[in-house]
This record gives structure tokens, sequence and C-alpha cells, in this order.
């Protein structure tokens, strides 16, 4: 036992010499650097778009050696919500703020009050797109045959649900237009009308107050909505055309029997509609037809016109309630079947017992539905700059130099830009109830008035003290403003 005792003595107090707690001749080197923790981590995982609209679900993962004590989610750069607990998620009302390009980041903060930041992830916040809107018989069916067309743009407001804008129309006297909801290829019930305008009876607007639900919204941006426009001829609308916002796309297809490879004789006819979801890769048929009510297959195929191809790309399922319809829905396309329909390789057909090749065929076209581009500015043949070098630098900008609290110098026309910022939209001072530059109006135009000396003006003609401006100069402050006073 004595024996036992003297080593465990000796072991401890070796022990204790070698951790240098208590006796001469231990470790007297540095204390070991403690262990260092790794810096937090953040990344942003939602949302998936690049475009958002309304509220966004926004979603984080976030590390931490010290434990994280909270991540922000912010918006360039400004705090939005803070989540404490995983997993890190958030609400973001895109409403409040413009919408344009924006940039998400979340920020890690430990309990240590360390902190690290995602990488930015950019998105476009659209809460009132402007979408272009055509509407003719492309997209009717049966067909009207019309040779009326329109053109305009719809403006919504994803967030209150309010519709402003309308159509003009060509070729056709309306009885009615209005917004309807149904996908491209069919029918649907009347959710905003339209009024024509009492100056112009080609145009029709979006009746004031015209709102959608926030389920309308939602088949809005699924391309689910369309105008359409009545006539006495056509109680049931003579011209139509799809509403298409962002990230949907409509091809349509005229079937008849001259397209099928080989050609067959018949009178049946038929009218085909394929919407594009681009952001779910998405595609959604509808087949409208007569004269093959006995119709035992359609297909979606993938050829050229022409050339038939060995196998059908989709099926798609006959309607138990019409048998003139067929359709398929939220069938999954991949980016080789969107190249195909862009194309123009995608076709539809359908078959008979007497036609097993095909009775009907039609090849999807995405020119045939869209809306044709916007046209392009009236191009001008006055600008602001030659105003500015022959009228205003040289002749006005001595008296208005904009450098006094009162006319004639608290009007600045020294420049192009500070001219434009002068005159255009902006009160009289010597006549607030009328602009100095009215665009596309040189008779409203105070400007002019001045400087023409027409009666009822305050004060003298312009330029005071001056002989008046050379007619042909005149001429060109009205062709300005005519062509809309634009900052050029």
């Amino acid at each position: 036992m004595r024996t036992h005792r003297t080593i465990l003595s000796s072991l401890a107090v070796t022990m204790i010499a070698v951790s240098g707690c208590g006796g001469g001749g231990g470790y007297d080197g540095p204390d070991p650097a403690p262990a260092q923790s790794a810096a937090p981590t953040a990344s942003i995982t939602a949302p998936p778009g690049a475009s958002v609209n309304r509220t966004v679900p926004l979603s984080a993962t976030a590390t931490a050696d010290a434990g994280v004590n909270r991540v922000e989610f912010l918006v360039d750069g400004a705090v939005i919500a803070t989540d404490t607990t995983a997993p890190y998620e958030a609400s973001w009302d895109t409403s409040t703020i413009a919408d344009g390009a924006h940039q998400l980041t979340a920020r890690t903060v430990d309990s240590a009050n360390a902190s690290a930041t995602s990488t930015p992830v950019a998105v476009t916040v659209l809460n009132s797109p402007t979408i272009d809107v055509a509407v003719s018989a492309a997209e009717v069916f049966p067909r009207t045959d019309s040779t009326a067309t329109g053109a305009g743009q719809l403006t919504f407001n994803l967030v209150t649900g309010a519709v402003t804008g309308g159509v003009t129309l060509t070729g056709i006297t309306a009885t009615f237009a209005h917004i309807h909801q149904a996908i491209a290829g069919t029918n649907g019930p009347v959710i905003v009308d339209f009024v024509q305008s009492g100056t112009d009876p080609n145009r029709w607007d979006a009746v004031a107050g015209g709102t959608l639900t926030a389920e309308q919204v939602t088949a809005l941006l699924a391309g689910q909505m369309y105008v359409n426009v009545h006539s006495v001829a056509f109680p049931s609308g003579e011209i139509r055309g799809q509403i298409r916002p962002q990230g949907i796309v409509v091809a349509i297809a005229g079937l008849d029997g001259t397209s099928v490879v080989p050609p067959v004789s018949t009178t049946a006819a038929g009218f085909a509609a394929m919407t594009v979801d681009e952001a779910a890769n998405t595609a959604t048929v509808h087949v409208q037809t007569t004269g093959v009510d006995d119709a035992t297959e359609a297909h979606v195929h993938n050829a050229a016109a022409g050339e038939n191809a060995t196998a059908p790309l989709f099926s798609l399922m006959k309607d138990p309630a019409a048998p003139t319809h067929w359709l398929l829905e939220g069938q999954s396309v991949t980016q080789a079947d969107r190249d195909a329909l862009a194309a123009d390789r995608l076709y539809v057909d359908v078959h008979t017992p007497a036609a097993l090749a095909g009775a009907l065929r039609g090849q999807l076209s995405l020119n045939a539905a869209a809306p044709p581009p916007p046209p392009p500015p009236p191009a001008t043949t006055v600008t602001l700059a030659q105003l500015q070098s022959t009228i205003f630098t040289p002749i006005c900008s001595g008296c208005h130099s904009g450098g006094g609290s009162s006319l004639p110098s608290s009007m600045n026309l020294s420049s192009a830009a500070a001219s434009f910022a002068a005159l255009v939209g902006v009160a009289s001072t010597e006549q607030p109830a009328v602009q100095r530059v009215s665009a596309g109006d040189p008779d409203a135009s105070y400007l002019v008035r001045k400087i023409e000396g027409a009666a009822g003006i305050t004060g003298g003609r312009m330029p005071l003290g001056g002989a008046p401006l050379d007619p042909a100069l005149i001429a060109n402050v009205r062709t300005w403003i005519s062509e809309g006073a634009q900052n050029n």
C-alpha cells in the first residue's frame, strides 16, 4: 500500500509540474492560441424568379459557430424583416417600393455580434405592368373572317386590381367590348366592361373603376384573360385578342384538311391554341372543331409543315361534355419543346375513323397570335436644341436667366435642359391656369401666345422691347410643341 501511494503522489506532482500550475521548472512558454470560430455565413434562397409582384416569400440559410442570433432580410440595403429561428423566412410586400430593379440580400448576425451578408440577388418589381393587346379574327372560332383589327395597351395594378387603358379599332362598328376570363382557345365570362370614347367612336377603354379580384389577377398572370369586341353581325365576338403578360406566350393554328400530309378533302375545320408559361415550363392546349364529332384522337407533334412526325409529342384528351373540344392542361415542356414551337415546328392534328392518319392539321405559330410591336415614336422635325440655339439663347436668355425671384429673371432659358424644366408642363406665372408649354397643343401653350402677341395675354408680346420673332421661328416653336415638346 505504501508503494502504491508513493507512485500516485509522484504522478500527481509530475502532472502539476508539467502543467505549470504550482511549481518551478514547469512549461514557461506562451499559452496556446484559442480556437478561432468560423465567420457566419448567409445565403438568400428565394424568390426563385427575376420578376416579382405583390407579396413575395423570402427565405435564407445561415450558419454561425457562435450561434445565429438573427437573420435580416434587406431590400436595396434596408432591412425589411428579421427572423430569429430557422428556417429563416419573411414576406416582402413589394407594393411599398417603386417598380423597377432592386437587390435582395440576407444578413446573418451571430451571438458575438459578428455578421455576414449574402451575395445580392437582382429582381425586378412589376406591380403595374402595361401590356400590349392586339385583336383580330385570328383568335376567334368559329371563324368570322373579319378583316377588322384593333390595338392598344392595358395597365393593371396587380395590388389593387385597377384596370386602365383600352384599344383603338379599325374596320368594325363595335357594339360592345370587354375583358373576359378564359385561356386561349376557350370562352369565358365578362370581367371588365369597356366604354366607347365620347370623342373617338373607334376607341374603347376600360370603364372607370374597373378592377380585378386577387384571384382574377392570378388568372391574368397565367394568361387567362382576353379582349373581345362584339358587333351586330357577330354578337358573340367579331375580333379577339389574348392578353399576354410577361412570361406567357400564345401560339395558334387553324386546322383544315389541306394541311394534312397527304392532304384530305373535308369540310371540317378547327382551331388550336397553345399557351406556354415560361416560368413554370408548362403548356396548355385547347382545340375546338366542327365536322369531326367522331374524332378518336388529337395530338401535338414536332415536325415542320409538309412533314409528318413519327410519334406524338403530347396526346390530348377529348372533353366528355363536348365532343368538339380537345384539351391538355399543365403539360410539362422542355426548352427543346419551346424552341420547336418558336421555330413553327409544332403542329396539332385530329384523327377520325375515316382518316386514321389525320382529318385536320394546323401548324402552331407564335407570330400569328402575337400582338404587333408598338409603333416607333414619330420622327421629329424640330428639336429643343434647335430652338435653344436660334431663339432661347440668343434672344431670350439675357433677361430669362434664372437668377431672380420674379419675372423675367426667375424663368431660366439659358440652356436646353433649363428651358425644358422651365417651360414644359409648367404653369404660367402670369396666367396660372395655362401651361407655358402644353405638349402636343401649341394653341393652349402660353409661350406661343406670348411670342405671337395673342389677345388676352398679360403684359407685352415677347421678346419684350424687341422686334417680334420671325414667323419661321414661331412656326418652329409650334412644330416642336405639336410633336410632343420633347427634351431633345
